[in-house]
């Protein structure tokens, strides 16, 4: 089987890229030109297609997102289709992220991949063609791309740079086939779908490693030692499939993969247990479906609710919504409370451990604990203020009761403001910086940068080559220096016809008009001159006689036609052809000093020469 045309990892990894740039059809083609052009030194010998997954009306419910390029040649046996899953970008990603790859209870995004993939055949009109389908993904497309290719075999290869692990939970939930193996092997009960989160982890993943094996010798990734995502991806649920490259994009920092991996697994399963029912309470309703599910709160009354009046009016009103918000706290909070407690338990060991790794502050790790403590307090205070209003409802006193549940009402309202300020206190600039550091390393541009060389590293995703002169390293961004050179050549050439229409406007709507006008009159002093005797009733104008018999027997017209003043553009024109001319000239001197810089690679300038036939 002939070699891939996308054939280095750097080549994917910038194709990737452009999935996120959201650019139209034809700029993204000449992006794929360009990009092929300064990673291979050639220019691509096929022809290009593209479909995205949102004009095929794909996504909308789940959030997916995706592009289809297909890469097609019949003079050089070229068939292939890449599929570039998106990652995680609006809101709906990261509701997915916590329902999928968290709870294990959604596939939505891995089953729109698939019929991504299906109606790109059909677009192509491949269903009987021998194609070569591969996918190209980073983070949560990963997951959604190696998750269709378990369960439906819809991929040849797949190439994934920091990709969201798949997860055996979620097969668990999709693929009836590897669920019964799973019951059969720990012998646990079809009745309790609850009973595989009580499995050994450690034994599961091995089982699904195992069960998944012959399919995943497909799959390739590149990760980073210091992504967040490969630091989690050893948290129950995730499994890690294929043949991994790992790579220490930030040196200066240990990664957080160790960190994570001390976190005791009970602590993992009290955060997979609250999403798991957050998402199967969101999927009744939403999120304040999920809210009220999960702990109780009905967030639309308590929104209702700004002082004691609203809160009498509420209490009348709506009394049967309130016994059923009393009820629902009182049943779901202590257990949720529970799990959270477990979670913040560990709040300062965790971000103690990153304030040693040197990726938070001293500082900033007591604020994250300071704020974590803070909302766990008002969710004390929620309990307690619950417990207060159940005793005295049991009273049996209605007024006892209409005070108790306004005051109630009004201390939920204020637990819950207080909680909201604690997240904004979370929300400031020094945490987000923080945050971004470590995101960082989730990045393909850092990947890229990673895989740098002496000679070849990388800037953003532009191209940057290294040479020296003087004893002087010298880094250029080839990327941008051919962008200069043919977007500027372009802009020349487009000025250059602007210049000629502007030329041509001027002999055709001001001289060409003039010489027109000038032509009539002359033409007309000739028919004057011509024919006298037509004109005598102008002598009635001028003169008064008593009859009409006077003739004219000749008009001699004296004419003198100035020449146009002010209206000469030919200086002006001169000067804008010039100034172009200039320009060829700068950008071609760019060139050259470009290519006098690496005297001894000819590869440079042959950069430059296809660069112009894109």
């Amino acid at each position: 089987m002939n070699e891939n045309l996308i054939n280095s990892i750097e080549l994917k990894l910038r194709l990737i890229d452009l999935e996120y740039e959201n650019i139209s059809k034809n700029d993204f083609t000449e992006e794929i030109k360009r990009i092929y052009l300064e990673e291979t030194g050639e220019l691509i010998k096929a022809d290009i297609e593209i479909r995205n997954a949102k004009d095929l009306g794909i996504g909308n419910e789940s959030g997916y997102d995706g592009t289809a390029i297909y890469f097609n040649s019949d003079e050089y046996d070229i068939n292939e289709v890449y599929i570039i899953s998106q990652g995680s970008q609006g809101t709906k990603d990261w509701k997915y992220n916590l329902q999928a790859m968290l709870a294990g209870q959604n596939i939505s995004q891995a089953e729109d991949t698939n019929e991504f993939v299906k109606n790109v055949m059909r677009e192509f009109k491949l269903e009987n063609e021998q194609t070569k389908m591969i996918g190209l993904s980073h983070s949560l497309a990963h997951n959604n791309n190696t998750t269709a290719h378990l369960l439906y075999d819809r991929f040849d290869e797949i190439y994934s740079i920091n990709g969201a692990q798949t997860n055996y939970y979620q097969l668990l939930y999709a693929d009836t086939n590897f669920k019964e193996e799973v019951i059969r092997k720990f012998s646990i009960s079809i009745a309790n779908r609850d009973a595989i989160y009580n499995l050994d982890p450690k034994q599961l993943e091995t089982f699904a490693k195992e069960y998944y094996k012959d399919k995943a010798t497909n799959v390739h990734q590149l990760i980073s030692k210091d992504d967040p995502l490969y630091a989690v991806s050893g948290a129950r649920g995730f499994f890690t499939i294929g043949d991994v490259k790992y790579v220490d994009t930030n040196p200066d920092l240990p990664g957080l993969r160790n960190l994570m991996d001390e976190i005791p697994d009970e602590v993992i399963k009290d955060f997979q247990e609250l999403a798991i029912d957050y998402t199967v309470a969101s999927k009744k309703g939403g999120t304040n479906a999920a809210i009220q599910e999960i702990i109780g709160v009905n967030m639309d009354l308590v929104n209702e609710i700004d002082d004691i009046g609203s809160a009498v009016k509420v209490y009348f009103t709506k009394q049967g919504e309130i016994d059923a918000m009393v009820h629902g706290l009182n049943d779901k909070l202590p257990g949720v409370l529970s799990r959270i407690k477990t979670v913040t338990g560990n709040a300062d060991v965790i971000f103690g451990r990153l304030v040693n790794a040197g990726y938070i502050t001293e500082e900033q790790k007591n604020s994250l604990v300071t704020e974590l403590t803070a909302i766990e307090v008002e969710l004390d205070g929620i309990q307690e203020t619950v417990s207060r209003l159940t005793s005295i409802r049991d009273m049996g006193d209605f007024y006892a009761q209409l005070g108790g549940d306004a005051a109630a009402i009004i201390k939920l309202k204020r637990h819950y403001n207080s909680i909201m300020e604690s997240f904004e206190e979370l929300n400031n600039d020094d945490l987000l910086a923080a945050m971004e550091a470590i995101g960082q390393s989730h990045s393909i541009s850092e990947m890229l940068e990673g895989l740098s060389d002496k000679k070849k590293s990388y800037m953003g995703t532009d191209m940057v080559y290294t040479t020296g002169s003087g004893g002087k390293e010298i880094r250029v961004n080839i990327s941008a220096s051919l962008r200069m050179y043919t977007d500027g050549k372009s802009l020349l050439e487009e000025k250059k016809d602007e210049i000629g229409k502007l030329d041509l406007a001027w002999n055709t709507e001001i001289l060409q008009c003039f010489e027109d006008e000038k032509r009539k009159v002359v033409h007309k002093i000739s028919e004057i001159e011509g024919s006298p005797g037509s004109y005598r009733s102008l002598l009635r104008k001028h003169v008064y006689f008593s009859r009409l018999d006077k003739t004219v027997r000749g008009i001699q017209v004296h004419d003198v036609f100035y020449p146009l003043n002010n209206a000469d553009l030919d200086t002006e024109i001169t000067s804008l052809r010039e100034s172009v001319e200039e320009g060829f000239t700068y950008i071609e001197n760019y060139r050259k000093a470009i290519e006098a810089l690496f005297d001894k690679d000819d590869h440079i300038a042959t950069l430059f020469d296809l660069a112009g036939r894109l």
